[in-house]
């Protein structure tokens, strides 16, 4: 079957491809009509982008199904009619292949809990936990219930089985039921034939010769009632059976097991050397779909006999927004034939499905990138639409270009968009007035390379108008209009000034830049069209919307963000300024659950300025604006910065127009790396950052009316192909290179070229709005360690003789040496002890009551003695707008350090704390911070000489806005002395930031939810590389987040601040019963390079792991959730003298010590401080514990990871109002090996304060 998407079937091509002959007068003057070759780069409708659905298998549009719902690179391969059944699985562990019998159905009810030990979990080798009963039997109603979960409970549903390379998906027939995708990684085992193989002729001809079936733990839910809507991942362990209507499924069986072996073997050996690449390119999984790739153009395809094949098979991709479809394109005399690889089965059956064009629809074509290769071909067609090709090698493209018609029937050229020649006559008809300032913007975008069809080389146009506040728009006045004679990010001076400041204290540093944003994404550009295109904005997201106070939702509130927000400096998009084309991005005609804010509004139409009666009249008057006189004298400064001689290099910089080195990244740049895997991430780097335009201009460009020669254009555009790109020998070669004979006019009846709906969606796992009650925690970095020997806190050390011996009590309560019940509970706060001085003569301490004391009465707080300890406040001070969500220190020298925050308010914030030192005499301090931070100049001028003694001991050094909230902070140093802090976002983001470079050096989307716990483990000492340490990694980062996973990451800090992370997790952890909310990590010290990593939930269960080096993963502890729980909020691994302990926090107030012994997890003590805990951090012998009334505990720890019985409070330490304590860090500044040197202590708060103190044990009398 023949589908034609390309164009109409209006009849033969009329121009042959070589010397661009036609059939029309020979005298006829050709000509370039501007107009027409514009028409081609207007923005389409929705319905107008091209997208490789079902429908090009089956010949038919009705599909729902569309690659934006598979994972980033997975492959569709084939579909099957069949009928449907699901059922929750009674005993996961069962080897009855059947499903249950109606008679059967009480039993499921009654057994359910007792024999599945996690609904979610149960494809994995965990045994059943009593104490997880109560938990389970939530789960077990909700799995039975079919109006929960209506898929698990399907009956002889008729749909499409679709084959995809990393998943399996079921389509129903009926719309109003969701589309079902279950990855090979959640099922138990590979599909399989039910029942087994049989030569039993009758059987043979039943329904039961032709069933397959597969367990899986989790499937994901999509379109549920046809809407465009996030995914929703249905936690419940189904039986899924597929019986197929029309074919034997054996072939699928063989196939499947095959795909579900790759993905099993490569998550065991992807870190050991063989398997560093993304999951689109493993080898094994390239070799099985290599059949399908190099699958040979079918000549049954052929519309008329008569076509003679030009090329042979040219292996190319159909690249759509975010999709990318293999296949193979034939060129003949009167066609170009593309055919789409599917169908990896029965592949001499029938006839494959092929697209084909008419030359004779060509109006234009241009130059593509494909990534960052220069191997891409974009051909317009006459009905407005598209199409753009990938190829292997420029080489391929310039051959296909050359075949292509060059003058049209009615003697107009065909132009190349990115020919010198043809931006040369852009430009002429702009200076003359022939054509508007919107439609010369267009045509010099794709000059330059941008396209509709590639989100990450999206067509940019300026924001034109500046008032969005007036009740009426007046165009006479120029303050309406913003100064496009500056970049954006150059409009705001203050905003300006610390961008260059960052600029300076970058001086001496390899490829410096002004912004560490750019104005021009993929994700810039959804974030506008999230009404018109959802379903690639799920696909861009991971299944989800954006939180809605992030979604587009105000123009003016939108236009305030990229004048003041640093991080934010984006550019519009040519929707914006054309009245005749739909204005769907504005209103929400689909109806799309966008949420509300957090004032309560809900997200619907895109808010307008007073002046704007209506979309249509906003996009009308932005079109008058654009095309105003005041905007037309000033435009082609603009240009200079987007398109010509101010858009790169000094000039640039002179210009505050100068972004990260990987904005531009080309081809020239991919040929020089060495690796596959490094052109993949810089490939990644750059087009999720953005991407400079090409440079059409060397010289200022002309005014309109204005006379000059052709010289301001660059001389080297174009891109046009001289010679051989790689030196390879071609993977084709032109069959014939004679003169073509005319074409006929005739030559097949029209039809209507196929036309895409956006209906389908991928849609995964809502996005929570608004922030937690409680502060996800795992926000405390690993504190620095000096020499087990040396006390900190000074004083005596024998101290710790008089404190009770704690055994284990299972009960979670703490019992002393003689019986006496030694409980925190119910403690209250000291009234008395309201306000703290840095003198520290206000601090509280709770003593344990005597054993003969009422185990139920309160203990109150006493006041510490000067034998206890010394706390000297150094600094308060309130840094961001909303909770502080982590803090850590980097210790520069004995006097001063850096201190690293992020809150939920998105700022990273770095600052130098000056410490002082004791004495008199001290020097003051001049120019900023010494040591491995003196080429940062600007520190100097900013800070001068060092105030009076009561001056703020803290400096803003650096500062990071992100848009989403940063839930959780960790950090690492590289071998030469540089420092990044890696950030957890809500936007499912880790963030790697480099404090002395003062830019972001990775990122990672490393979950489907928001990431809510991180932390940084170092290589150990002469670590060999095993599965978990790589030969090149320096350390393992572990991340968990909201959807319920823990995952484990390699992770390279080298020095001069880059890091690279491996795209491909380590491990992946999928035992937890709830979001998770805190995370930690440790190295065993056994010298194997395993690891222990352990996570607290959001239902107060925690899980602990030990992965061994060779890759196997152990749950080696599970602590079930109790009753009316609130969440593990903080959860800590602390090695100290060869001991491995760990240390929880949860929100009932209790706190529990726990060590490792023998590869398994034992509890040593466990106590309740009577108020919420938030943030812990554990080091040299003591506990700090941050709450939610804003007290700081301190309960000492003996060997053995035991609790004394003395706790010392100091309330309100932030500050009066009390804020909670949502994180706590310490530092060891100066440890010398007689104990002397300095304890910093950082808390964090909910009100966005720090305060920083030290922290001493006072000297002993007696």
């Amino acid at each position: 079957m023949t589908v034609s998407w390309f164009g109409s079937d209006v009849g033969l091509a009329e121009s042959d491809g070589h010397h661009g002959s036609h059939r029309h007068h020979p005298h006829h003057t050709n000509k370039l009509s501007m107009k027409d070759a514009v028409k081609a780069l207007y923005p389409p409708k929705a319905a107008r982008y091209f997208e490789m659905r079902g429908s090009s298998v089956n010949g038919t549009d009705r599909t729902r199904f569309s690659t934006l719902l598979l994972e980033h690179g997975e492959k569709h391969l084939q579909d099957w009619a069949v009928i449907a059944y699901t059922q929750p699985v009674i005993n996961p562990t069962s080897s009855s292949p059947g499903l249950t019998s109606p008679r059967s159905k009480k039993t499921t009810q009654t057994t359910w809990a007792a024999q599945i030990a996690s609904p979610t979990k149960s494809s994995r080798k965990l045994s059943s936990s009593l104490s997880a009963q109560a938990s389970l039997l939530r789960q077990q109603k909700m799995a039975l219930d079919k109006e929960t979960y209506p898929s698990v409970h399907m009956t002889k549903i008729e749909g499409r089985l679709h084959l995809c390379s990393q998943s399996v998906v079921f389509e129903p027939n009926d719309v109003a039921r969701p589309i079902l995708r279950c990855p090979f990684n959640k099922m138990d085992a590979p599909p399989k034939e039910y029942p087994n193989k049989t030569d039993d002729p009758a059987l043979l001809k039943s329904y039961e010769a032709m069933t397959v079936e597969f367990e899986s733990s989790k499937h994901v839910i999509m379109k549920a009632n046809n809407a465009i809507s996030p995914f929703e991942a249905v936690p419940i362990h189904t039986l899924f059976r597929f019986t197929f209507l029309h074919s034997s499924p054996t072939s699928l069986v063989e196939l499947c097991q095959r795909l579900f072996t790759i993905w099993h073997n490569y998550k065991m050996s992807k870190a050991t050397g063989r398997h560093h690449h993304h999951p689109h390119y493993i080898p094994e999984l390239e070799e099985l779909l290599k059949p399908m790739m190099n699958r040979p153009f079918d000549p049954s395809n052929l519309l008329d006999v008569r076509e003679r094949p030009l090329t042979s098979n040219i292996r190319c991709n159909l690249l759509t927004p975010l999709q990318s479809q293999p296949g193979c394109m034939v060129l003949t005399q009167e066609r170009v034939y593309f055919q789409p690889a599917l169908g990896v089965i029965s592949l001499e059956t029938t006839p494959q499905a092929t697209s084909y064009m008419y030359p004779r629809d060509l109006i234009a074509t241009a130059r593509r990138y494909s990534g960052l290769k220069d191997s891409a071909l974009e051909l317009y067609w006459k009905d407005g639409t598209s199409s753009l090709f990938g190829f292997e090698r420029k080489h391929e493209r310039e051959q296909v270009l050359r075949l292509m018609p060059k003058v049209r029937s009615n003697g107009d050229v065909i132009p190349c968009h990115t020919d010198r020649e043809f931006i040369v006559q852009a430009s002429q008809e702009w200076q003359r007035g022939s054509i508007s300032n919107y439609d010369y913007l267009l045509l010099l975008n794709s000059a330059a390379g941008r396209t509709v069809q590639d989100l990450s080389r999206y067509p940019v146009f300026p924001w034109v108008i500046a008032d969005y506040s007036s009740a009426k728009l007046d165009l006479t006045k120029k303050e309406t209009f913003r100064d496009l004679t500056k970049p954006i990010g150059a409009l705001n001076e203050k905003r300006l000034e610390y961008f260059q400041q960052r600029l300076v204290s970058m001086e001496g540093m390899e490829d410096p830049f002004l912004y560490g944003t750019h104005y021009s994404a993929a994700g810039y550009v959804l974030y506008y069209l999230v009404r018109s295109m959802p379903e690639h904005m799920l696909c861009l997201q991971n299944g989800k919307f954006d939180a809605p106070d992030r979604l587009f939702h105000s123009i003016s509130q939108c236009y305030s963000c990229v004048l003041t927000n640093h991080a934010d400096v984006k550019e519009l998009t040519p929707e914006f300024f054309n009245p005749n084309n739909d204005f769907d991005f504005l209103i929400n005609a689909r109806g799309l659950q966008l949420g509300a804010t957090q004032n309560g509004d809900r997200v619907n139409d895109v808010t307008l300025p007073p002046w704007a009666k209506s979309p249509r009249d906003f996009l009308k008057k932005n079109s008058k604006a654009l095309e105003s006189q005041v905007c037309t004298s000033m435009l082609p400064r603009w240009i200079d910065l987007v398109f010509g001689s101010k858009s790169r290099g000094e000039a640039a910089k002179d210009a505050n127009n100068l972004f990260h080195y990987s904005a531009y990244l080309g081809p020239a740049d991919l040929s020089a790396m060495s690796t596959p895997q490094e052109r993949f991430q810089a490939e990644l780097q750059a087009t999720e950052f953005g991407i400079v335009p090409d440079q059409l201009f060397v010289g200022p460009h002309p005014l309109r009316h204005e006379t000059v020669d052709e010289s301001f254009i660059n001389p080297d555009v174009g891109r046009t192909f001289s010679g051989t790109d790689d030196g390879k020998a071609d993977t084709w070669e032109l069959l014939e290179t004679e003169d073509l004979p005319p074409q006929g006019d005739d030559g097949g009846s029209r039809e209507d070229p196929m036309t895409e709906s956006h209906d389908d969606v991928n849609s995964s796992g809502g996005n929570p709005s608004g922030k937690p009650i409680n502060l996800p925690p795992g926000m405390q970095s690993n504190p620095f360690h000096a020499a087990d020997t040396v006390n900190p806190f000074g004083g005596d050390k024998s101290s710790n003789k008089d404190r009770i011996s704690i055994p284990m009590s299972g009960s979670g309560d703490i019992v002393g040496t003689n019986a006496g019940l030694s409980s925190f509970s119910n403690l209250e706060k000291e009234p008395s002890l309201s306000n703290v001085s840095s003198s520290g003569d206000q601090r509280g301490k709770y003593h344990s009551p005597h054993p003969t004391q009422d185990p139920t009465s309160p203990t109150r707080p006493m006041p510490a003695t000067s034998a206890e300890w010394d706390i000297k406040f150094l600094e308060r001070s309130r840094l961001h707008d909303d909770a502080v969500s982590g803090t850590s220190f980097f210790p520069v020298d004995n006097d001063q350090c850096m201190l690293v925050t992020t809150s939920l308010d998105g700022g990273l914030k770095v600052h130098t704390v000056d410490l002082g030192l004791d004495g008199a005499g001290k020097k003051q301090q001049e120019g900023g911070i010494t040591g491995t931070l003196s080429r940062f100049s600007y520190i100097a001028m900013s800070r001068g000489q060092v105030s009076p003694v009561n001056q703020s001991k803290l400096t803003e050094y650096r500062s990071h806005t992100a848009r989403d909230p940063l839930a959780c902070l960790s950090t690492a140093s590289d071998s030469q002395g540089g420092k990044v802090a890696f950030a957890g976002g809500h936007d499912d983001v880790v963030l790697a930031y480099g404090i002395n470079s003062g830019a972001a050096v990775a990122s990672l989307y490393s979950h489907r939810d928001a990431v809510t716990g991180l932390d940084m483990l170092p290589r150990p000492p002469a670590t060999t590389q095993s599965a978990l340490w790589s030969k090149k990694s320096t350390h393992i980062m572990v991340s968990g987040s909201w959807d319920a996973t823990i995952k484990v990451w390699s992770v390279v800090v080298a020095s001069g601040e880059t890091v690279s992370i491996d795209r491909e997790p380590l491990a992946e952890l999928f035992d937890a019963d709830s979001s998770i909310v805190c995370v930690s990590a440790a190295a065993i010290p056994d010298g194997q390079g395993g690891i222990v990593v352990a996570a607290g939930s959001a239902d107060g269960s925690f899980c602990v792991w030990n992965l061994h080096s060779d890759g196997d993963q152990v749950v080696i502890h599970k602590e079930a959730a109790k009753r009316g729980s609130g969440p593990c909020s903080v959860i800590q691994w602390s090695a100290e003298k060869g001991q491995l302990s760990l240390f929880t926090g949860f929100a009932t107030g209790k706190v529990a010590s726990y060590v490792l012994v023998d590869g398994s997890i034992r509890k040593a003590s466990a106590a309740s401080v009577g108020v919420a805990v938030q943030s812990l951090v554990h080091s040299y012998g003591i506990l700090l514990i941050g709450c939610s009334d804003g007290g700081l505990r301190l309960i000492p720890i003996r060997d053995g990871a035991y609790f004394t019985s003395d706790l010392s409070l100091w309330p309100n330490v932030n500050n009066t109002n009390s804020p909670g304590l949502t994180s706590v860090s310490l530092s060891f500044m100066g440890m010398s090996n007689n104990g002397s040197g300095k304890c910093i202590c950082c808390t964090g708060a909910e009100d966005g304060s720090i305060a920083i103190f030290e922290l001493k044990r006072a000297s002993r009398s007696g």
